[in-house]
């Protein structure tokens, strides 16, 4: 195959590399580090055994391994580039091998498009891109037997494996195979009749076996029907490069530019189909809240300025362990507690339900934390994964449970790169010396529980602020739980119970809801300097009263000034219905 190149299809492959990488891994690589975290590769024989289980066995295994390379920052778009590199390198072989077509090279690139667009997708996996490498690869070898009657027993061979090895992928082989058999005389009805049935039956054959309804049999791997245009477009490649042949000498200019500007049209209008750059950008504030860095959180959250759920609950984590909570909440989009604290209910979706573990670990209220990890994970796409394995085993080595923390720990030690981590927190365990960060995190979670309700997120803050009225993070949530839902009652009457004798200034929107509460309550003026509240504030607070009754009450009046202040809020905010 590489002995055939010329000297532009070097040129393509190195640009189709470059280029690749470029997109992956900086305009689109947060995508690519959560389908690391939903997946869990290790490095034991019941693990490898367990592929058995469904079709396709080879191109998943091959799959999952590669994946977990996503894990490395650049790695993602590594894997990627190279694997659409080879990808291409292939294709363009079977273009070649059936059409004999100059531009081979060119035409190799629509499926590629295709393909690079398919990975834009969450749940477009490698192991649909490597199950087509592998048909292909089966092809160009069989391709290579000369003898008819070896050629037969190879089909057979092939048509009874092809589907266990590389999955629905396989149902391209007989369809590119037929017609080179027929191009070089040596097709046969008693040779393809039986190969035909055989392949085009097996994934009904052997649905109840791997437990799979009447659709999956025909995409598996692939969670979707549209990953079905990867294999297609090798056809349509292939009948075009056929229909061109003729005319490659005579208009070889147009041709090339031809298939140049399909490339282009297939590749954007499929990024544009399958990409989501909003989303990037929330799952990029989630990646870099699960690597720990919240100063990036708050400065990617300033920088997109998103006004969606999720993207304020990771901004407000990463203001909650900088301490930054109650003075910024309000610079930021506030959809009521949503923010603080999304639901976990039937109508959300399982990448919703994946994260909301996190804001639980991080108040301490590691029960809740527990619950929300296991439903993460049982609700992912592959049901294992690295994240939740993690996650588990830090809860349970916070509370105490070493047996099964080891349980977790021993498991992520057979993995490539979360095994250095597990290693060093299983020694931890055996040396009965915590580390700081889990005698700090001990710090946070309550001598006893009480029973509750999952979704009862009111009364869960309430029971740890009280438990540990020092866990600040606790005490935070529960006071701008309160404030988003504008119970100013309750939060005045908590704020006196944990904050009072502080002995510090009050933070923004606390003053700013309690200067609201004082007046409504007829504080005097020795009550109100008890709650230290900065002059600046409270003379601010007497310009907008003003400016509130001078214009009745006009939104577009007060929004210049006030916009990003509690007062606002709690006159103007409502929650809209979807």
């Amino acid at each position: 195959m590489i002995k055939s190149f010329r000297k532009y299809d070097w040129i393509i492959l190195t640009g189709l590399v470059v280029t690749s990488f470029l997109f992956f891994q900086l305009a689109y690589p947060y995508h690519l580090f959560l389908k690391e975290q939903i997946q869990l590769f290790l490095f034991t024989s019941d693990y490898f055994l367990s592929y058995f289980a469904k079709p396709a066995w080879l191109a998943c295994y091959l799959g999952d391994f590669f994946t977990q390379f996503f894990y490395l920052r650049g790695g993602s778009a590594l894997v990627l580039s190279l694997l659409l590199g080879i990808e291409w390198i292939v294709t363009r072989a079977v273009i070649r091998r059936l059409t004999h077509s100059l531009y081979s090279g060119l035409w190799a690139l629509l499926p590629v498009a295709v393909d690079w667009s398919l990975h834009c997708n969450m749940l477009h996996s490698l192991s649909v891109s490597i199950g087509f490498i592998l048909v292909l690869s089966l092809f160009l070898l069989y391709s290579l037997v000369r003898n008819k009657w070896v050629s037969s027993i190879f089909l057979g061979l092939l048509s009874l494996t092809g589907y266990w090895l590389t999955g629905s992928s396989f149902l391209l082989f007989p369809l590119i195979a037929l017609p080179y058999d027929f191009h070089n005389q040596r097709a046969s009805w008693l040779k393809w009749i039986p190969a035909f049935a055989l392949i085009f039956s097996l994934p009904l054959i052997l649905r109840h076996h791997y437990l799979l309804t009447s659709v999956q049999p025909f995409i598996y791997p692939a969670f979707s029907k549209k990953d079905m245009f990867l294999p297609a477009s090798v056809l349509l490649a292939t009948i075009l490069a056929f229909a061109f042949r003729r005319v490659e000498l005579i208009h070889s200019k147009r041709v090339a530019g031809f298939i140049t500007a399909s490339f282009l049209i297939v590749l954007i209008a499929g990024i544009w189909t399958q990409a989501s750059f909003t989303f990037e950008k929330t799952l990029a504030l989630d990646s870099e809240t699960y690597f720990g860095n919240p100063e990036k959180v708050i400065e990617l959250a300033i920088k997109y300025n998103l006004k969606n759920n999720q993207a304020t609950y990771f901004t407000n984590m990463a203001l909650a362990q900088e301490g930054l909570l109650p003075e910024n909440l309000l610079d930021f989009y506030q959809p009521f507690s949503l923010g603080l604290i999304p639901p976990v209910t039937p109508e959300q979706n399982w990448q919703s339900i994946f994260v909301s573990n996190e804001v639980f670990y991080l108040i301490g209220d590691m029960n809740m934390a527990q619950h929300s990890a296991m439903l993460g994970n049982t609700f992912s796409p592959y049901q294992r994964s690295s994240r939740m394995m993690r996650r588990l085993a830090e809860i349970n080595m916070v509370n105490g449970d070493s047996a099964a923390a080891v349980k977790y720990l021993r498991i992520l030690s057979k993995t490539m790169f979360h095994k250095r981590w597990a290693d060093k927190q299983l020694k931890m365990l055996q040396s009965g010396k915590a580390d700081n960060w889990l005698t700090n995190k001990r710090r946070q979670i309550a001598d006893i529980d009480m029973l509750r309700k999952s979704n009862n997120y009111l009364s869960s803050l309430k029971f740890l602020a009280d438990q540990r009225p020092d866990n600040m993070l606790a005490v935070d949530y529960l006071l701008c739980y309160l404030l988003l839902n504008k119970d100013l009652e309750q939060f005045r009457e908590n704020y006196d119970r944990f904050c009072l004798n502080l002995n510090r200034k009050a933070a923004k929107v606390y003053a700013e809801a309690l200067l609201i509460q004082l007046v409504a309550s007829g504080a005097s003026q020795e009550e109100v300097m008890k709650y230290n509240i900065d002059a600046k504030t409270i003379k601010q607070f007497a310009e907008y009263t003003n400016e509130y009754d001078k214009s009745s009450g006009s939104i577009n009046a007060l929004s210049r000034k006030f916009a990003r202040t509690y007062w606002f809020y709690y006159h103007f905010a409502t929650l809209q219905k979807k």
